[in-house]
């Protein structure tokens, strides 16, 4: 998109403009009607958008189009006195405007010069108006090119219904432009941004809103910023975002790119592995379709904590943890912009336990059929056709690896966790070599000072799959309990969600016991023994994975929807 975005600039603006006024003579023989009548209104403001994020989204993407380096989306409060919460919400460019007759036509759904264009972000022409009608009641375009002076176009759904907008033929009449009036607001924020003047540009205004998402303008807007530092973060070389006043930092959701936002935020960083390019042709030609682009990236199990000796939970969860929950399983982008999350696949789903794990599908909007784009640009229905090209190209492989990374290094963390510090002994390995001394003769004191003791038992862990859950041997006159962590012993029980340090030293102590009448008689018992043990852990494991099967749902379901579609009140 770079690339003809520097084209279309180094020509100017006239090109573009030149082709809003055939568009508008070829529509001006028809009448400026809606063409169906307000239910059709009503029932398109009623299908929504996920988000009011996703809503607003749709108007960023229009400025971009029209070539705007600076987007700004502005809260008035006019007509109260409280600034907790805004009642006018615009979004204003400076783009290369919109000529009187277009604006007109952009109310209308449908109406644009750039029906069916794949070099850019919009199609259809029913953005503008659908995302309006999705935040408030009333909505109005206000627009000038270079040289002209400001004209605007309201559509109010409730003059509709009392059919203020109804000609003699009771059909709904799109109003013709008039002279423009900024809102005070608006007005503020232009001089104070463009001291030298505002050469050319389009402001959306939305009253009447009563469909704001966020009860408080502090969290509409820090949601904005995040859900937008992600959806532009490899388009703000195109344009300045602001929300509010505040500038959206671009956020690489796979967090690749150091320099944007929280990529750097502490000496966790993410992990890449090698993007896949993919040519997609069709199977009976093989003409050439569109490419598609595969990133992918695994996180430190660390990555979402503030203590990285804790998981991400409650206030340990640091700025990226939003980052990693909103944002989980496959991430689309059309064209650069980031269009849907979606967690299921034919071959698998994500889970709760994936969000340290990121896969981007990068598409050309050439490819908007196969991936089934919707209107609204918030969803995507893949085609068979592509999960076949998604599977050839190596997809399913590269998630279970990433699956793989991400184990392997919480399986690190926890042994590290687990290990105590240089110089000190567990409290199962010092309690173990007091009740040994206390069985041998010890003065049968039960208040020993565990922290003195010289311990003659050691725990250690290997990772040995098909073995049994612990093994007991002599080392160098110790007795040493090596823990299993293939085993689901070690996953489920000892080192398991619910498993407390306190816990641990308890199995290790009825560990060692075992362990040390294992060791104890001659040498066909000890063999019996090994034997037994055997069958123990088959059965254990074996028992264990029936009981997974029915309580570990929380770690097996679908992550939901994401999270700035819940409801914040």
């Amino acid at each position: 998109m770079s690339e003809d975005t520097q084209s279309l600039r180094g020509a100017g603006f006239g090109p573009v403009l030149a082709a809003q006024r055939a568009y508008a003579d070829r529509t001006r023989r028809s009448r400026f009607g809606l063409m169906v009548p307000e239910a059709f209104v009503r029932g398109i403001r009623d299908l929504g958008y996920r988000s009011n994020g996703d809503a607003i989204a749709e108007l960023i993407d229009n400025a971009l189009q029209a070539y705007a380096d600076r987007v700004d989306v502005l809260f008035g409060y006019e007509g109260t006195a409280s600034n907790k919460k805004p009642v006018q919400l615009a979004v204003v460019d400076n783009g290369h405007g919109m000529e009187p007759d277009m604006i007109r036509m952009a109310v209308m759904w449908g109406g644009t010069h750039r029906e069916n264009d794949r070099l850019g972000l919009g199609r259809y022409g029913y953005g503008l108006p659908c995302s309006s009608v999705s935040l408030g009641r009333r909505f109005t375009v206000i627009s000038q090119v270079p040289g002209g002076g400001f004209h605007s176009v309201t559509l109010d759904l409730d003059a509709i219904t009392a059919g203020e907008y109804t000609d003699a033929s009771g059909d709904i009449i799109v109003p013709e432009p008039r002279l423009g009036e900024l809102p005070a607001f608006v007005k503020r924020h232009i001089a104070a941004t463009y001291p030298d003047g505002f050469r050319s540009g389009t402001i959306i205004l939305i009253e009447k809103l009563d469909r704001l998402e966020w009860l408080t303008t502090q969290g509409l807007r820090e949601n904005l910023c995040r859900q937008f530092g992600v959806t532009y973060h490899k388009l703000r070389g195109e344009a300045a975002l602001y929300v509010d006043g505040a500038y959206v930092e671009p956020i690489d959701p796979l967090f690749l790119t150091p320099d944007f936002h929280l990529g750097a935020l502490d000496e966790d960083r993410a992990q890449p592995f090698d993007p896949v390019r993919i040519e997609v042709r069709d199977p009976e030609t093989d003409a050439y379709l569109g490419a598609i682009t595969l990133r992918y990236a695994w996180l430190p199990p660390s990555f979402g904590s503030i203590d990285k000796s804790r998981d991400a939970v409650g206030l340990n969860a640091n700025a990226r943890f939003s980052i990693l929950k909103d944002f989980h399983g496959l991430i689309f982008s059309r064209n650069g912009r980031l269009i849907d999350v979606q967690t299921r696949t034919p071959w698998t789903s994500f889970i709760n336990n994936d969000r340290y794990i990121k896969v981007e599908v990068e598409f050309s909007a050439t490819l908007d059929e196969a991936f089934g784009v919707t209107t609204s640009k918030q969803q995507v229905t893949v085609s068979p056709f592509i999960w076949d090209c998604l599977r050839e190209a190596g997809l399913p492989k590269a998630i279970e690896q990433l699956r793989n990374k991400v184990k392997d290094a919480k399986m690190a963390r926890r042994l590290e966790a687990l290990s105590p510090p240089p110089g000190e002994r567990r409290l199962s390995e010092r309690a173990m070599s007091i009740a040994s001394a206390m069985g041998d003769g010890g003065n049968g004191n039960p208040q020993w000072d565990l922290a003195l003791r010289v311990s003659p038992y050691r725990v250690g862990f290997e990772h040995l799959a098909g073995q049994p859950f612990f093994r007991v041997d002599r080392q160098q006159g110790s007795r040493a309990l090596h823990l299993n962590t293939a085993h689901r012993f070690y996953e489920e029980i000892y080192d398991g969600e619910v498993s407390t340090p306190e816990l641990r030293s308890a199995l290790e102590i009825l560990l060692f016991s075992l362990g040390d009448v294992m060791l104890e008689g001659a040498d066909e018992a000890e063999e019996r023994n090994k034997a037994q043990l055997i069958s123990w852990s088959r059965r254990l494991d074996l028992a264990l994975g029936m009981l997974s099967d029915h309580l570990s749902l929380g770690d097996a379901q679908d992550v939901g929807p994401l999270a700035w579609q819940d409801d914040p009140a």
